[in-house]
């Protein structure tokens, strides 16, 4: 049985702005589990190669004790992309904590960007474009991003 793919569903950018705060701690989450499961992989592997030369009991010991760690990072990496896609949003960097949105522009599908590194401005860019082609979001009426408290 295939399985189905859907797209998340259209996301205004005054819905992405309300959920500021939740954004802001998933990111922030997003990048420290990151970091933490990378520099445990980082770890292990130096435990690997050492393994090859020198095997005990201690060092088995130790891999087994970091795989169990990575694994557990896996899962919190899976609960908090779960999380995001429950805000209708979609994980597109871990290590810096993108989170994007499909969103309606001029009567066309784009990508509203989350930034964690800049709270203070939402983005957008073209589905077949990257991050690095992303333009400020202008706000005509509303709240603007400075507006919403992002802290907890």
């Amino acid at each position: 049985m295939a399985s189905q793919h859907t797209e998340p569903d259209v996301v205004t950018t005054e819905e992405v702005l309300k959920r500021a705060p939740m954004l802001s701690r998933i990111s922030r989450d997003v990048i420290n589990c990151y970091e933490h499961r990378h520099k445990l992989k980082e770890r292990l592997e130096e435990f690997v190669v050492i393994s090859r030369k020198f095997n005990s009991p201690e060092i088995q010991e130790t891999i087994e004790s970091l795989r169990r760690k990575v694994s557990e990072d896996d899962t919190e990496m899976n609960v908090l992309e779960k999380e995001v896609r429950l805000l209708g949003g979609v994980l597109k960097e871990q290590r810096q904590g993108f989170i994007y949105f499909y969103t309606e522009l001029n009567d066309h599908r784009v990508y509203l960007v989350w930034d964690p590194a800049d709270c203070d401005m939402v983005y957008w860019h073209e589905l077949d474009e990257t991050y690095e082609d992303r333009t400020p979001l202008q706000f005509s009426d509303g709240p603007t991003p400075s507006a919403i408290d992002t802290t907890e």
